[in-house]
């Protein structure tokens, strides 16, 4: 017995004949004929509050209303000793259950199954032709109007084809094209959330530049038009924005060999990508780490030459208002503010002159973002080919970015978390009062301790002390 099927006898098969006409939809339906398990279950019936009392008089279920789809009143009946246990009822639009398949998006999710006594299944509807569609792998809109209706569809496309290796078909894509000045009115919420999902994808940069060439991406993110008529030195090979799509790339095929790139510390690499949504937020600060470029872009009159100075900090302002704009989380908004304005950091410190303890500030500065910091570097540095780019200072770069993610891992996490050998306490017991001065003298301190200029408690007050009285 498959686990869709185990869930709906523990949940339906107690109400016995009393079990109304209830049509399994959507999701659930298309994976369940792919063989994957499918977390949201969605039962479709004539009267979901009628269906809903009906199963929380027989199980111990709390009723939870809210909008699955825009417009869409939806029931959720959740299992109180379980809240991964849920089922979702929705009411059947139209004129029956072909007319409301016939609304919904893609021909895929435009199936339904008809479930009977005990949640046992039965016949499957598909007017549409979706179980063909999944047989052929095609993202196929369920109808001309299925991107007008609701216009997330077109992102929504994208997210599909990245989850499931499927096709967009040349019609949608059209359709997709004919829609895609409306995605800017969709609430921020929806997009981002679409958008993430597509992006925590491991083949998503295909479908990224679907996106781009329906313009799509261009409506949710007007930074592209500058990026994408803005020329570049020869360091480069691609205007702005096509060498932030090459970026997106190199990241993917980066992060597909973890393993043979970073072992013995691949897998805590792996675990860090995969909290919250660092993976996407990552994708996301790679095509936009160049998006000061434009306003920050300056022609010598003496040589000719293509300057940027400054193009991170200004990209940090505009990924700033992005994030504000789109409303990411405090967290989600910080790293992508973070990643766009310090990633010419990775170019600067692997120099010869830089000293370990340098390094090591950086890192205590920005934790295990810096780790994060230097896949985008190698990215950047990866698709980046002009005829003034180097292949052996490529090639050295990357190297140190992959020994460095690998020294974090296996040293330097450790002396981040290595206790300071002195504090205000201590200080204060020397005659060194609290204040500014006390906060600058403990920073040296810890620094010299990064460096190994001090090794013991006694060595770090003697420097305090010597600090003090220069400074004093």
């Amino acid at each position: 017995m498959s686990r869709l099927v185990s869930i709906l006898r523990r949940w339906l098969e107690p109400l016995g004949a009393g079990l109304p006409a209830v049509y399994l939809v959507g999701g659930a339906v298309r994976d369940h004929l792919l063989g994957r398990e499918s977390k949201d279950i969605d039962l479709m019936c004539a009267d979901p509050q009628v269906l809903a009392h009906a199963l929380g008089s027989v199980h111990d279920a709390a009723l939870v209303p809210f909008l699955n789809k825009p417009d869409t009143p939806c029931l959720r009946v959740v299992n109180r000793s379980d809240t991964e246990d849920f089922l979702d009822l929705v009411p059947i639009h139209g004129s029956g259950v072909e007319d409301d398949l016939s609304r919904r998006d893609f021909t895929i999710n435009a199936m339904a199954i008809v479930v009977g006594a005990g949640g046992a299944l039965g016949e499957l509807i598909d007017p549409l032709g979706g179980r063909r569609d999944l047989r052929d792998r095609l993202i196929r809109a369920a109808g001309p109007d299925a991107m007008t209706s609701d216009p997330l569809r077109v992102i929504r496309a994208a997210r599909f084809s990245a989850e499931l290796g499927f096709e967009i078909d040349a019609a949608t894509r059209q359709l997709m094209a004919n829609a895609a000045d409306r995605v800017a009115a969709i609430a921020a919420e929806r997009i981002v959330r679409e958008l993430f999902l597509t992006l925590k994808q491991p083949d998503s940069a295909p479908l990224v530049r679907v996106l781009d060439v329906t313009s799509a991406l261009q409506a949710v993110f007007p930074e592209i038009t500058p990026m994408r008529g803005c020329s570049q030195n020869e360091h480069h090979h691609l205007n702005v924005w096509g060498h932030s799509l090459e970026a997106l790339e190199k990241l993917e095929g980066l992060l597909a060999s973890l393993t043979d790139q970073f072992e013995p510390v691949a897998g805590r690499l792996r675990a860090n990508l995969e909290r919250e949504n660092r993976l996407p937020v990552l994708k996301l600060a790679t095509l936009f780490h160049d998006a000061g470029k434009p306003e920050s872009r300056s022609v010598a009159p003496e040589t000719g030459r293509v300057t940027f100075y400054g193009h991170d900090a200004a990209g940090s302002r505009i990924a700033e208002a992005i994030a504000a704009r789109l409303k990411f989380s405090a967290r989600d908004q910080e790293l992508f503010r973070r990643l766009i304005g310090e990633h010419m950091h990775t170019i600067g410190l692997p120099g010869p002159d830089v000293r370990p303890g340098t390094i090591l500030r950086w890192f205590r500065r920005l934790g295990e973002d810096m780790v994060v910091l230097l896949l985008l570097g190698m990215a950047d540095v990866m698709a980046t080919a002009g005829p003034a780019s180097r292949k052996v200072e490529r090639e050295r770069q990357l190297r140190w970015c992959r020994e460095t993610i690998r020294l974090y891992y296996t040293e330097i996490k450790d002396r981040l978390e290595r206790k300071p050998l002195v504090g205000g306490r201590d200080l204060m017991a020397i005659g060194i009062p609290p204040g500014p001065g006390m906060g600058t003298i403990l920073e040296a301190v810890r620094a010299a301790q990064d460096d190994g200029a001090v090794q013991n408690r006694d060595e770090a007050l003697a420097l305090a002390a010597d600090l003090a009285r220069k400074h004093g």
